[in-house]
């Protein structure tokens, strides 16, 4: 019998999803380490670990405490098994850039963001044979310093970026589901990931325009119009860039991923409530500007974008003026 390795992890990102992947990895005796700048949220998790609300809870205190340890910066740190990126899209070079000296020449480095253009940027500071392309289909919600809602069930995706089942995609996926992450190894991660950022760019970036939870998206036909409006652009870009989206019922897909989450605030409107950068050029714009590159219009994505910018500018100069005021 095989003696089970328990594997030092670092985790990129203790925002809400960041989080939740720390209480999941946890359960496998892991030692799980999470980075974050946010000094308050790192001196959060290292006070009382990461507080963790089932997605079912009803009761406000029903929070359990997982024990981690957290890190204001990646140098703090001399050597992992697996780093993870969990951070905004717009903060992927700077993270792997302070996390550079953690990989070595077969560590793998697995990609969990939402958004077109990590893989790319990842492959700016480590060799491409590092990287594990991935995503989630997981929701979450940040409900304080270090404290985080599971928000919905959903798989978990990782591939090779040359397509191959390798034998370390294997057993990161074999770990992922010991852990209760329902890990899946595929081999056209790339099509896979256009897809879901296709589905939850639309997502987030109504839900945030509307302030709605993601299932009430799915109430009024003028929001389901719109949701598959986004969807069809995103479709055209993708075919016009020859990308092969494996998920090809692209419309299930999204009413899936909106009841599947239904009770949860994208992490797009969580931004914005919380005055802080969406990713919004990474999901919407992305699609604008791969749909820009192949001759395609994309009005719909061009309009929410623009949309989602003009508010979360504003929520972030509401939050000042209130600042100053107090």
């Amino acid at each position: 019998m095989t003696e089970k390795k328990c594997m030092k992890i670092v985790i990129l990102g203790a925002g809400a999803f960041g989080r939740l992947l720390g209480v999941f990895l946890s359960r496998g005796e892991h030692q799980v380490v999470l980075v974050d700048p946010d000094q308050e949220v790192v001196a959060a998790m290292n006070d009382k670990g990461i507080g963790f609300m089932e997605a079912d809870a009803v009761d406000p205190d029903a929070v359990s405490y997982v024990a981690t340890t957290a890190f204001g910066h990646a140098s703090e740190i001399d050597s992992c098994d697996l780093v993870v990126l969990a951070v905004k899209s717009f903060n992927t070079l700077s993270a792997i850039q302070a996390a550079q000296h953690l990989v070595r020449a077969t560590s793998p480095v697995v990609t969990l963001q939402t958004g077109l253009g990590n893989i790319e940027t990842l492959e700016r500071v480590v060799s491409r044979q590092n990287i594990i392309g991935g995503f989630t289909f997981m929701a979450a919600t940040a409900l304080g310093p270090g404290v985080v809602r599971q928000g919905g069930a959903g798989k978990t995706y990782l591939g090779e970026l040359d397509g191959s089942i390798s034998e370390r995609l294997s057993n990161v996926c074999t770990m992922f589901s010991e852990c209760g992450l329902e890990c899946t190894p595929v081999r056209r991660i790339t099509g896979r990931l256009w897809s879901k950022v296709i589905v939850f760019s639309a997502i987030n970036a109504l839900s945030s325009i509307l302030q709605v939870k993601n299932g009430q998206l799915l109430d009024d036909m003028e929001s389901l119009t719109l949701l598959k409006r986004l969807v069809d652009e995103g479709r055209k870009v993708a075919e016009a860039q020859a990308v092969d989206l494996v998920f090809h019922d692209l419309y299930q897909l999204l009413f899936d991923g909106c009841r599947r989450t239904a009770q949860n605030l994208s992490s797009m409107l969580q931004d914005i409530l919380a005055g802080k950068q969406t990713e919004i050029d990474d999901q919407c714009g992305a699609l604008v500007r791969f749909g820009e590159q192949a001759g395609i219009a994309t009005p719909t994505q061009q309009t929410m974008l623009e949309l989602v910018r003009l508010l979360s500018k504003q929520q972030q100069e509401n939050r000042l003026e209130n600042r100053l005021r107090s």
